[in-house]
Formats: C-alpha cells, sequence, structure tokens
C-alpha cells in the first residue's frame, strides 16, 4: 500500500473514528462510491479536514507530503477530539511536530509540560585588569 494512501487513511482514522455520521455526497469524481476509502475521504472532506483539487478530484494514488499531513493534522486539532481520538492524534502531533510549528499550531502536549522548566544556577563575574591608576596623577598606568 502506498505511503500517500497510509497517510490519508491515517487522517481518516483519527477523523472517522469520532465523527457520528458519514457523508453520503461524493466530493470526488476519482473516488468511485464502491471504493474502500470513499466513506472516510467523503467524511474527511465533508468536515474540512482535507480538501481535493481544482479539478474535483482527490488524487489518492499520489504520496502526500509531510506538510500536507500537518495540515490535515491541524485541521482534525481543531475539531477538539477526545478520548482514544485525542491520544491519536497526540502521536500524530508529536510525529509532524516540527511542521505543525511551521503551520503556526501550538502543540499543547509539549507546552502544557514548559512551566516545568526552571533555570537555576549562580553568576559569576571576574574582572581582571594590568592596569593601575596613580593616586598622585589620576592617570593610569600598565601595572609591572
Amino acid at each position: 500500500m502506498k505511503k500517500g494512501i497510509v497517510s490519508a487513511l491515517t487522517g481518516a482514522l483519527v477523523v472517522g473514528a469520532f465523527s457520528t455520521t458519514f457523508a453520503a455526497a461524493n466530493p470526488f469524481t476519482d473516488v468511485p462510491a464502491g471504493h474502500w476509502a470513499y466513506d472516510a475521504v467523503a467524511q474527511l472532506a465533508a468536515d474540512g479536514v482535507i480538501e481535493g483539487y481544482g479539478d474535483d478530484t482527490f488524487r489518492g494514488d499520489r504520496q502526500i507530503t509531510r506538510y500536507e499531513m500537518a495540515q490535515m493534522i491541524a485541521k482534525a486539532m481543531a475539531k477538539n477530539p477526545s478520548g482514544v481520538d485525542k491520544a491519536m492524534l497526540d502521536r500524530l502531533m508529536a510525529e509532524f511536530r516540527e511542521e505543525l510549528n511551521n503551520l503556526g499550531v501550538r502543540v499543547a502536549n509539549l507546552e502544557k509540560h514548559a512551566d516545568m522548566v526552571r533555570w537555576s544556577g549562580v553568576l559569576r563575574y571576574t574582572y581582571r585588569s594590568n592596569r593601575v591608576k596613580d593616586g598622585a596623577t589620576g592617570k593610569w598606568a600598565k601595572a609591572n
């Protein structure tokens, strides 16, 4: 099975698992109603998680990029899933963290631990000079 279809199906499982109904209308001309992924693709399109191309095609036979997968995850995150779906999305968010950050999506699972970071230590400042001030004239001179 191609990596692109696997990625699309992962996204389909995430969103499809917490959707209550499947879409009835076929949004893409290249996904026949009898196709094994039809229901998931139609539901993802209805939920706004995936978008086709301008010619009303899905092109499920091509591999998607990590950036495209990150976009699908970001759109699925906006639906505020819970339970198993949330756990699956958390794993996907960790995998696509860099791409999601490039999209401006905040990864809440990682951010909730940000307040646990503590800075501590000792600041030591040492200044050394090889010049001395003459008390009588007030001029600085090189020390011997």
